[in-house]
């Protein structure tokens, strides 16, 4: 225990050196990896965080240590089915009573002694007053009973209902009954009804300082009783039933609470009932159970661990979704908690507890003065022993990430703990069957952990008896993964979308164009632009607006390095480490012909040292930077036109003698192919015609013909 004590007073300085280490490691990474995703740290060193894990043999201290802890060992068993309470006698054995039928034995180590035959079916509770007297009760019926110089003596006998608890208050012995739920003492003239309670059972009972606390079945209320019986109300909880009370040598006051005690229907004695059960009748079937199960904190509770203050607060402390805590104890360190229907013991401090040991029983029932415990299923008495601790482990709570992560180091404080560690890794937040096996167990103090990459982390502590631990480190950084283009859109023709209007005249562009390469651009808008629409529309001849998608799986700033490819695959740099999501493009520096635009994008600002790209590319697109030939013949009185393009005409017009524009419509009535043919009437006089053809790319042809 040196070794103990030494790290319990050098606690503070492990932890600041912990945390300088910490840091260290940190910024020699980050040098290391020459810029790649930073380097995280999941560090577990306080309670909190410590009593989200398990432990077997482990507790979990109130200044955020984890510490090996005495195990139970199986000490005798006894021959009835159920053992309900404990206590022990003033040379320390142990003495319990037992159900079914109801008797009181000693335990002396692995000895059992049958003290008394109880006059009942059932033992309720047991204990031993400052003379070694033992007192004891029952139900079916109540009798409480004084088993003295090897004499048992019935002091008092309920007609109806049964006694539940007994406690020694204000120098006498108290009982308490339901149903109804009442209170007993034990007076001169013996067994005494001393206090009505407004509930159907009296469940448990705990003396803090000059008052009684009593907790109700039915109700679920905890009452406060002064010595001269008066009482007042200290909870009137959610709860159906307040099943056990402890108080601690800090003067705290614990109570494990039940939700829905259940209560069958009334026996069905039809002949349904009858076929169900062998067709004699002789034993009653449940249908089914009524609960009516409250709600805690949004949710509903199973079973509760609870604090309650001086003023009637409930505060929360735990609660069981699986287990039914029924049975408290005090360890000196803590509370004990006993539960079924797997036999569990588990410590808490203020802010949460770990289990400490699972037995090979089916329920923990009552604690006994110095760790011992009783237990059912089978039934039988436990003794808190070093022997009776088969491992000494601790798991922590799963650790998600938002992205697969690539795990580093492990390093463990004290270093000189002697622990083993060993890590699983899966995907989903709760360990299950597609999770990786555990790794096997490590035993140095700082290492890589045995796994490379996961969605999810978890560790387990196999800690040696002597020792402690108070911080456990394990470095981890998000995996790079390439950026994702989800599209690359091109407009039509010509459109361009500008953040912010274009200086005055008929210049659109909002700043000289560029010559540091063929094309000139303009607009390029990012989605920082205070315009949450691309933009406003504007009309440049020659352009293309080029849009994209992309994100990053790290979420990391993205640039963009934007080509235009040849349909024969031919690439021409346009610009490179864009920041925003769209450019308009001069592509009449192109030649005529099919194109498309190839989008890189690069993750090179956070991860300049091993940057991912992910690529994108548009749609195919026609350059046409030709204006149509228009050709005009006459023929007769009319004049017989032909234009021709190499995309499509967009529209063709004529005017004649400066008047209005005017469509002509070709002669199949579509401009739909690269060569449309067209009429214009002959007007007598002497005119001038007109003819522009405007092609989809606005190139455009003006000729003019004499009449």
């Amino acid at each position: 225990m040196r070794f103990a004590t030494r790290r319990s007073r050098n606690k503070k300085e492990l932890k600041h050196q912990g945390r300088v280490l910490a840091i260290f490691g940190m910024c020699m990474a980050a040098a290391m990896t020459a810029g790649a995703s930073q380097t995280s740290w999941w560090v577990v060193d306080n309670t909190t965080d410590l009593l989200g894990g398990t432990g077997e043999g482990v507790a979990v201290t109130a200044d955020g240590m984890l510490r090996p802890v005495e195990g139970w060992r199986s000490q005798a068993l006894l021959e009835e089915p159920v053992v309900l309470a404990v206590d022990r006698l003033p040379g320390g054995d142990l003495v319990v009573v037992t159900g079914h039928p109801a008797r009181l034995y000693r335990v002396s180590g692995p000895s059992v002694e049958l003290l008394a035959k109880l006059p009942g079916e059932q033992g309720t509770s047991v204990l031993v007053d400052a003379d070694g007297a033992v007192w004891a009760t029952t139900v079916a019926p109540g009798v409480l009973v004084k088993w003295s110089g090897g004499e048992l003596e019935e002091i008092g006998r309920l007609g109806d209902g049964g006694f539940w608890d007994l406690i020694a208050f204000d120098h006498s012995i108290v009982a308490a009954a339901g149903t109804p739920g009442a209170l007993f003492k034990v007076g001169n003239k013996g067994l005494e009804r001393w206090l009505e309670v407004p509930d159907a059972f009296v469940r448990c009972m705990a003396v803090d300082g000059d008052r009684l606390i009593v907790g109700t079945s039915g109700k679920g209320l905890v009452l406060s009783i002064d010595r001269s019986g008066r009482p007042s109300l200290l909870v009137d909880s959610p709860f159906t039933e307040i099943s056990d009370l402890v108080v601690t040598q800090a003067g705290e006051l614990w109570a494990t609470a039940l939700v829905g005690e259940p209560l069958p229907k009334p026996a069905n004695t039809s002949s349904t009932a009858k076929k169900k059960n062998g067709g004699d009748g002789s034993s009653s079937t449940t249908d089914t159970l009524n609960l009516d199960l409250p709600k805690i904190n949004g949710k509903t509770a199973t079973s509760e661990l609870v604090r309650i203050t001086a003023e009637g607060a409930l505060l929360h402390v735990h609660r069981f979704d699986r287990q039914v805590a029924t049975a408290l104890g005090v360890d000196g360190r803590g509370v004990l908690v006993g539960t079924g229907y797997e036999g569990e013991v588990w410590r808490f401090v203020a802010t949460g507890g770990a289990r400490l040991a699972t037995l090979d029983a089916v329920q923990v029932t009552a604690f006994a003065p110095g760790g011992a415990l009783v237990a059912q299923g089978p039934a039988g008495g436990w003794s808190a022993d070093r022997a009776g601790r088969q491992r000494s482990r601790f798991r922590s709570k799963v650790k998600t990430f938002s992205r697969p992560v690539r795990f580093g180091m492990y390093r463990i404080f004290p270093e000189d703990s002697g622990v083993k560690i060993r890590f699983r890794t899966g995907v989903s937040a709760d360990p299950d069957d597609l999770w990786l096996p555990w790794t096997e167990f490590a035993d140095q103090t700082s290492r890589k952990v045995a796994l490379d990459f996961g969605r999810a982390l978890q560790w387990e502590l196999e800690i040696a008896e002597g020792t402690e631990v108070d911080r456990v480190e394990v470095a981890w950084t998000e995996v790079n993964l390439a950026p994702v283009v989800r599209g690359v859109a091109v407009e039509p023709p010509g459109l361009v979308y500008l953040a912010s209007l274009p200086v005055s005249g008929p210049v659109i562009r909002q700043e000289h164009p560029t010559f540091d390469g063929i094309f000139t651009t303009v607009g390029e808008i990012g989605p920082k632009s205070n315009n949450a629409k691309k933009g406003k529309k504007y009309w440049q001849v020659g352009f293309r607006t080029v849009s994209w998608k992309a994100g990053d799986p790290n979420e990391d700033p993205l640039v963009f390095n934007l080509e235009v490819e040849r349909s024969d695959g031919f690439r021409l740099p346009v610009r490179k480490r864009l920041k925003g999501d769209q450019l308009a493009v001069d592509t009449s520096a192109l030649p005529d012909g099919r194109f498309r635009f190839r989008l890189e994008a690069s993750d090179e600002l956070a991860n300049p040292g091993a940057p991912m790209a992910g690529v994108g590319v548009s749609p195919w697109f026609v350059v046409d930077n030709t204006a149509p030939e228009v050709g005009v013949n006459r023929e007769g009185q009319r004049w017989a036109i032909e234009v021709r393009d190499a995309s499509s005409l967009a529209r063709v017009q004529m005017s004649r003698d400066g008047g209005p524009w005017k469509e002509i419509l070709p002669v199949d009535g579509l401009l739909d192919g690269p060569v449309e043919h067209f009429f214009v009437e002959v007007e007598e006089g002497a005119h001038l015609v007109v003819i522009r053809a405007i092609d989809r790319h606005h190139n455009r042809r003006v000729t003019g013909v004499e009449e």
